[in-house]
């Protein structure tokens, strides 16, 4: 199914916005464009919602504040309908992360950027779904936005998002003792894993080295297990 994103175009030498592009990597046939008009209008609507709701939670006033991740999380937790390939299909997915932001209105967190539109499955509204994933106690006892940001940012996790799973096996660890411990676990992932294939290593193998990287940077983790061994 194709997607709809509006664009800047030039066209006779003069500049005109909000032009209607067709985005698939498949034949663009009469009812594919049907579809595609039918998905915009359901995109428009839902984010419409969406806002709505986020302004009856009073967290639309969190935005650019340092309590924001609570209204971008809340955000991620209603763009889970773009797991429902009724709706979307997986292969088209990447283009709905852009075409989010057309309907986001006051939603967005700013002026589109490059990485919206070149890399949209690594841009604002994509690490918003992903941060959904997990528990509201684990999210904000982990870090901040700006924390989480970094987490997704990194190049390792976009190439292998066992990482991202793993993640959220360790959601015990975060408790309300332990506060803002994310940044210091994404530092040394990225370090430990640079210019490295974690493909190469099999389910269990990066489990382990995952489990390592966590006692390294938190020892008090591996003397607590010790302890009650």
């Amino acid at each position: 199914m194709p997607v709809i994103i509006r664009e800047s175009r030039k066209i006779a030498g003069k500049v005109y916005d909000n032009i209607k592009v067709y985005k698939t990597n498949r034949p663009l046939t009469t009812e594919a464009k049907k579809q595609a008009e039918e998905l915009d209008d359901f995109l428009s609507k839902k984010l419409s919602d969406i806002l709505n709701d986020v302004k009856k939670k009073d967290l639309l006033k969190l935005k650019n504040k340092p309590g924001v991740l609570k209204l971008w999380y809340e955000v991620g937790k209603n763009l889970t309908f773009i797991n429902n390939t009724s709706i979307i299909p997986p292969e088209d997915r990447k283009y709905v992360w852009r075409a989010i932001y057309d309907h986001a209105n006051e939603l967005k967190p700013g002026q589109l950027n490059v990485r919206a539109i070149n890399r949209p499955e690594n841009s604002h509204f994509a690490y918003c779904y992903n941060l959904s994933k997990y528990t509201w106690d684990f999210v904000k006892n982990a870090g901040n936005w700006t924390a989480w940001v970094e987490f997704f940012d990194s190049l390792v996790l976009r190439e292998d998002t066992r990482i991202i799973e793993w993640l959220g096996n360790i959601q015990n660890f975060s408790t309300g003792s332990r506060q803002n411990w994310l940044r210091k676990l994404t530092r040394k992932i990225r370090r430990e894993f640079k210019n490295k294939d974690t493909k190469v290593f099999s389910d269990s193998e990066l489990q382990n080295k995952l489990e390592e990287f966590l006692i390294t940077v938190y020892p008090d983790i591996f003397l607590h297990k010790r302890r009650s061994a």
